[in-house]
């Protein structure tokens, strides 16, 4: 009897989901908000991919329903999930804990060598369907790499 209880015990053991460390395959969906609580269109979907690395999509990125994908770092305090373009990239950072009320700010670098901070708000929990025609938070970053360009040019 005891050698089919350990049988039985041991199939059990074999066939149980692997339990990742930190919530590591939990995924995320934040919706931006401002910081005084107004709607921006778009949001995240993210999760841990390794110890210190997490990556998902940016949610209706250009409030035409179109995602992109981020990759970043993650760490006790923070995710900072990054976004590439052809002459600039965007660096989100969600702060923890993930929940309703939580801060996120993002940050613009161009050239590789310049970054400067361009939002802040809050976030809630979840990612709302068939977002459109709302202000993305990317949606002034050309005009405010101008701007921010030109402000250096003034300060010389």
């Amino acid at each position: 009897m005891n050698k089919y209880l350990t049988i039985a015990a041991a199939a059990l053991l074999g066939t149980a989901a692997p339990v990742y460390a930190n919530d590591q395959a939990k995924m995320h969906s934040i919706h931006f908000l401002t910081a005084n609580g107004g709607s921006w269109c778009d949001g995240m979907s993210f999760q841990k991919a390794g110890k210190h690395i997490a990556a998902g999509l940016h949610l209706n990125e250009d409030c035409n329903g179109h995602d992109g994908q981020v990759m970043g770092t993650v760490n006790k305090t923070q995710f900072t999930l990054n976004e590439n373009y052809s002459s600039y990239s965007l660096g989100f950072n969600i702060y923890r804990p993930i929940e309703n009320g939580g801060r996120w700010d993002l940050w613009i670098c161009y050239n590789g060598t310049s970054c400067f901070r361009s939002g802040e708000g809050i976030y809630k929990l979840g990612f709302p369907a068939g977002r459109r025609r709302q202000m993305p938070t990317t949606a002034k970053v050309t005009e405010m790499i101008a701007a921010h360009r030109t402000s250096r040019v003034d300060r010389r």
